[in-house]
């Protein structure tokens, strides 16, 4: 039988579900935004691409304490509240991302084929590492009183610190790019 780090609780199907997604996720959100974005394209060099670098840093940044919150320890209360405020951020972020793009890329020819695949895949990919995390809590883990941080299991938090210590230094990556082109501006 292949083994998994889960118990044969049903309890962890929904942790299982979200780590899988998050690895895949970043995976590919690592190809697309460290790939096309920052090397092929060189998106922070071009002022028709700024407005989408400034929403690419926003939301590498947002998604640092989304991945502490979820990921690293299990979250309650006023947390449980914050980690689902990162995520609605990060939807929001990436609504104006896809209003930006069309103009970001004219001069490029546009998003490729294979890019827009990427994106359509992380879309669902993020809904499906975090949406289990949710709707596994309890009516009571979302009240205020309720506030705390719970350790995950050890696997799980080893899939969160796999994630977002790379994560760190790509929102750093990213902020130093937007500081270098403001500077370039100047």
């Amino acid at each position: 039988m292949l083994w998994l780090p889960i118990n044969s609780s049903l309890d962890s199907i929904p942790l299982f579900t979200a780590a899988v997604c998050m690895v895949v996720f970043t995976t590919i959100a690592a190809l697309d935004g460290l790939y096309y974005h920052l090397y092929k394209y060189r998106l922070y060099e071009r002022p028709a691409s700024r407005l989408e670098h400034q929403l690419h840093t926003a939301n590498v940044t947002i998604f640092v304490p989304q991945v502490f919150l979820l990921f690293w320890m299990q979250p309650h209360g006023l947390w449980l509240w914050l980690a689902l405020l990162t995520f609605i951020a990060s939807l929001v972020v990436e609504f104006f991302d896809v209003l930006c793009e069309p103009a970001s890329r004219r001069d490029l020819g546009g998003l490729s084929g294979l890019e827009y695949l990427l994106h359509f895949m992380m879309a669902g990919l993020r809904f499906g590492a975090v949406l289990p995390l949710f709707v596994t809590s309890l009516p009571a883990d979302w009240t205020l009183s309720a506030t705390a941080m719970t350790p995950r299991p050890l696997w799980f938090l080893l899939v969160g610190v796999y994630i977002g210590v790379p994560a760190i230094g790509i929102s750093a990556l990213h902020i130093a790019l937007l500081a270098r082109g403001r500077a370039a501006r100047i």
